[in-house]
């Protein structure tokens, strides 16, 4: 199924709500940008993505039998890896590793890539015992070091980039353990710090203003979080402000930046966000969902300060839906991709445009799949006038929203349902407009603004109708 509504961030910057109107407007579905794609035999396991400074995104997957994670970096708008990379657990003195948890792509900043994961059970530096290793790329993920052995926490399923340092966090253990690693990586066992002492069940780390959001929910479907401001010893307990949020019969989704995404774990269904302002939380703002929707797997990304928040809908096939919000009071549409059936996980890796990719982690069986998330061009047509002679040419002006300097712009007229030909071509001006000359005939016209990949959808405009009258012959 095609995109129903797409909406760039940029359309949610002064808070308001997105017009349903953008819908009539969109007369080019299906659009072949938008399908999922698969990423090969690879996966099988829990996955993350990062998103780097060059708009290309690195992913990594367990394979199905945890001994390596497979790494795959994709270009804008690309449909295939353009690389891809083998991680593998420690082999030695008649001994077998496995990777467990998440293995975390991190974006350290230019050109280094991290991946980061617990690597049980026989790694020399860990005494028998699982830990963090750290694989370290500086070609923008094409290529990883070996494994480099960082810390003694285990079952890595969260990480965050703060104050120069890798953090990374466990999920479902009988506590909640974190630990600051340093970078480049190098073996420290210090023990984790303990923000809280409740059973673990599901974690999520995100850096906020240069310190470390943990958040965690516990055995009887509660959800808490901690702070731990820039500056401070991410290894020590007492760094955390224990807590600044608890949030009773709500299981945790995910943070991202400033964000808190939970879901009900009672009866009653739903999602819920809330914004951290370095204190405590703001008010609770319901989730908005499409009527009848049977919802799942919650994820959520930041995006310069929009939080976009992913979702299966049972009802309807297993569709993913995602909907953003800048303040929580105004939600763009809600958005409605291709299905998603075999998903374990959707793993949002979005750039700061708010675009970017949605991964199906830990798949029924391999291979993951990719739905590429693309912000909508608005683009308007009017006619200089909407009847003329018969043979006599007029003016047909529009204006695209995005705004890219020298873009196709095609001009098209309606041949039968559904079915568009191509009459002439010109480009955007700087400021997004452009301008055909138009046949004196009769016919319905359409304009198509070129996609950018990576970034954004085909721009389709409205639809115009010229109609020509005869020209009356001269009297004698």
């Amino acid at each position: 199924m095609a995109l129903v509504a797409c909406l760039a961030a940029a359309s949610l910057a002064g808070g308001g709500r997105a017009s349903a109107s953008a819908r009539s407007l969109i007369e080019g579905e299906p659009q072949p940008e938008l399908a999922s794609f698969n990423l090969g035999a690879s996966g099988g396991g829990a996955g993350s993505g990062a998103v780097l400074s060059d708009g290309s995104v690195v992913l990594a997957s367990l394979s199905a039998d945890s001994a390596t994670a497979v790494v795959c970096r994709l270009l804008p708008g690309a449909r295939r890896c353009v690389s891809t990379a083998t991680l593998s657990a420690y082999a030695g003195n008649g001994n077998r590793d496995g990777f467990f948890g998440v293995p975390e792509v991190l974006a350290i900043g230019g050109t280094d890539v991290a991946v980061v994961l617990e690597d049980c059970c026989y790694v020399p530096a860990f005494g028998g015992f699982g830990g963090a290793v750290v694989f370290e790329s500086t070609n923008d993920g094409a290529t990883f070091s070996g494994e480099v052995p960082a810390g003694i926490i285990q079952d890595v399923s969260a990480a965050t980039v703060a104050d120069g340092q890798i953090v990374v966090a466990s999920s479902d253990t009988s506590s909640l353990n974190v630990q600051a690693l340093g970078w480049p990586a190098h073996i420290a066992l210090s023990p984790p710090a303990n923000p809280n002492l409740r059973h673990d069940g599901n974690t999520s780390l995100s850096t906020y203003d240069g310190g470390v959001l943990v958040a965690s929910d516990d055995a009887s479907g509660n959800t808490l979080v901690e702070y731990a401001p820039k500056g401070s010893n991410f290894n020590r307990s007492s760094s955390y402000r224990s807590p600044v949020g608890i949030f009773h019969g709500e299981d945790l989704a995910g943070v991202s930046s400033n964000a808190l995404l939970t879901y009900s774990s009672t009866s009653n269904p739903g999602a819920f966000l809330r914004f951290f302002n370095g204190r405590s939380f703001g008010p609770r703002y319901k989730v908005p969902e499409p009527a009848g929707a049977v919802d799942d797997y919650w994820s959520l990304q930041d995006a310069s300060g929009v939080a976009h928040v992913f979702f299966l809908d049972r009802s309807a096939g297993s569709e993913m839906c995602s909907e953003a919000t800048r303040s929580g009071l105004h939600w763009s549409s809600i958005a409605t991709y291709n299905p998603m059936a075999s998903a374990g996980g959707l793993v949002p890796a979005l750039g700061p445009s708010g675009t970017g990719f949605v991964y199906e982690t830990d798949v029924v069986s391999p291979p993951d799949l990719a739905q590429p998330i693309l912000g909508y061009q608005s683009v308007v047509i009017e006619l200089g006038r909407h009847r003329a002679p018969l043979g006599k040419r007029t003016y047909l002006t529009g204006q695209a929203a995005a705004h890219l300097p020298g873009q196709v712009v095609t001009l098209e007229r309606r041949v039968s349902t559904g079915v568009w030909s191509t009459i002439s071509v010109t480009r955007e001006s700087s400021r997004g407009r452009f301008a055909f000359t138009v046949p004196g005939i009769t016919d319905a016209y359409r304009v198509v603004v070129a996609y950018e990949p990576g970034y954004l959808l085909y721009g389709y405009s409205n639809v115009v109708i010229l109609t020509t009258v005869p020209v009356p012959k001269p009297k004698r």
